[in-house]
């Protein structure tokens, strides 16, 4: 078995090499809002998401991705999933979701168009299956994301 332990930093996706990716579940009025890009190299369905900088909150960052990606302001930004996913260049990322509580429709610009899903509507999206999207954005069979600690416990 072999441990996750990283090298330095690099500025590109190096074959083999891993990387943490911050997603952003944007919600508004009880619809996901994906958004479709324009760009011929990333044309597509997408949900935000930007690779976390060395050293970056995570947080931070998805606060970021809503600023850029949808413009509104936000109601809510709650941590919902970390996933795991193999890429196809022998490396490996590891997803960090956050789904936004949206207090408009968003915007969008001249690459990344809005699209809201129908109420109760989901598709797959990059590597999100549809009963995770669901999860995320409805919060039916979702547990809370914190530790419990169970023994004895130390008080600093």
């Amino acid at each position: 078995m072999k441990s996750a332990f990283f090298g330095r930093p690099f500025d590109a996706l190096v074959a083999g090499g891993t990387h943490i990716a911050v997603y952003l579940v944007p919600v508004f009025e009880g619809r996901l809002a994906v958004f479709h890009v324009a760009a011929p190299e990333v044309r597509g369905r997408w949900l935000p998401w930007d690779v976390l900088e060395w050293g970056a909150n995570p947080y931070e960052t998805a606060s970021a991705l809503a600023d850029q990606w949808c413009d509104v302001p936000l109601g809510d930004l709650a941590l919902v999933d970390v996933m795991s996913f193999p890429i196809n260049t022998g490396g490996w990322e590891l997803a960090i979701v956050f789904r936004a509580q949206l207090s408009a429709a968003p915007r969008g610009d001249s690459v990344r168009t809005p699209y809201l899903f129908p109420e109760g509507t989901f598709d797959a999206i990059g590597n999100f299956q549809p009963v995770d999207l669901e999860r995320w954005v409805t919060g039916v069979g979702s547990k809370p994301l914190s530790a419990k600690i169970s023994g004895p416990q130390l008080l600093f």
